[in-house]
């Protein structure tokens, strides 16, 4: 069910409720959020605008999403929905959102998971809304490793339209369903087969470069616990890679520890934990609390977009590194290599990163 939000009908109770047409935005993850926030600021400016957090695990918070509804200039109404549980308390909540669609009346649909219940049920709501894909990371270039043959696809649709009570489809390729009728992609010469036949745009870095942007990025990045005033500063940010890669890979952590020694040398170093962590960063390249500053695990590595300037950002392959490369302004961003053996997804991957700028990095070789 949809968690209450205070916030929201305070915005409605002050005559401020942006009232029918506009974008509807439909985010379940941070990354879906901060490409909103860039849309907001750049072609969907001139419209009202509304984001919902879907498929939101419980307890947990989007601070991105906290920060958007804050912003008084943005003017967003921000609503939260609680990941979809038992078919029938979701039959009944899939109604609801079609309802709450059909009065919003929205001109647009802006999707981040187009496999999502909750974006079909909203298209059932206003069907005659444009459909906006609005980029998922590294699937909207590669074919998901789990991809399934048509016929088995559309079995799977007829079995859970049957199962919630609404036209549903479940692309194999992300942002490949009828429903998307085009989309705002990172990399618009990479994309899938799915989204190919689509008209697709370009996000442009100065959508992301506005005060507007940044004051609401600062404030996510203070909601998160980080003092977001010297991350212009820093001369290098480390993402590290997944904890288990660390743990099995001694080299690489001395090979990681020396370069933000090296790096502290020349000025402010940080670091950002993969978010599956349980220890430091720090902790985990066995340096010292005051050898860099650490950036919180649960802040989107997106959010620092707008606040770097000429950073040194090395990580393993997330979609990160294709944000802070193609939207971030005077950023060398390098990726850590991968093994020997890689498969054919990974290779894929390399290749897309290849195409952003994303350069592979030698901790071995760095001076």
């Amino acid at each position: 069910m949809a968690t209450p939000n205070p916030a929201s009908a305070a915005i409605v109770m002050d005559g401020k409720d942006t009232g029918t047409g506009g974008t509807l935005f439909l985010a379940s993850t941070p990354l879906h959020t901060f490409l909103a926030l860039g849309l907001m600021a750049g072609p969907l400016s001139d419209r009202p605008r509304r984001l919902w957090l879907i498929d939101q695990p419980a307890g947990a918070r989007d601070c991105l999403g906290d920060a958007v509804e804050a912003s008084p200039s943005l003017a967003v109404q921000v609503q939260r929905f609680a990941a979809l549980r038992g078919t029938g308390p979701a039959r009944a909540e899939l109604r609801r959102i079609s309802a709450l669609v059909a009065k919003a009346s929205p001109e647009t649909l802006a999707v981040g998971m187009d496999h999502r219940l909750e974006f079909h049920a909203a298209v059932r709501g206003c069907p005659q809304a444009k459909r906006v894909y609005i980029d998922d990371g590294l699937y909207s270039y590669l074919p998901h490793q789990h991809a399934v043959p048509a016929w088995q696809e559309r079995l799977s649709n007829w079995r859970r339209g049957w199962k919630y009570g609404l036209p549903v489809e479940r692309p194999s390729l992300v942002g490949g369903s009828r429903a998307v009728q085009s989309a705002y992609v990172l990399l618009p010469d990479r994309v899938h087969a799915g989204l190919a036949g689509k008209p697709v745009q370009a996000y442009r870095p100065e959508w992301f470069a506005g005060d507007e942007v940044r004051r609401v990025c600062v404030a996510a990045a203070g909601l998160a616990g980080l003092d977001a005033a010297h991350c212009a500063d820093w001369r290098l940010l480390l993402l590290l890679p997944h904890p288990r890669f660390l743990a099995a890979d001694r080299a690489l952590r001395q090979q990681l520890a020396a370069l933000v020694r090296r790096a502290g040398a020349d000025g402010p170093v940080a670091l950002k934990s993969h978010p599956n962590a349980t220890a430091s960063a720090h902790d985990q390249l066995g340096l010292p609390a005051h050898a860099a500053a650490e950036v919180p695990p649960r802040l989107p590595a997106e959010v620092l977009v707008p606040l770097l300037r000429q950073t040194r950002v090395v990580g393993s392959l997330t979609t990160a590194l294709l944000s802070l490369s193609l939207l971030g302004r005077g950023l060398q961003v390098y990726r850590l290599p991968s093994p020997a053996s890689t498969s054919g997804f990974e290779a894929g991957a390399q290749r897309v990163y290849d195409a952003a700028g994303v350069r592979v990095f030698d901790p071995a070789q760095d001076g």
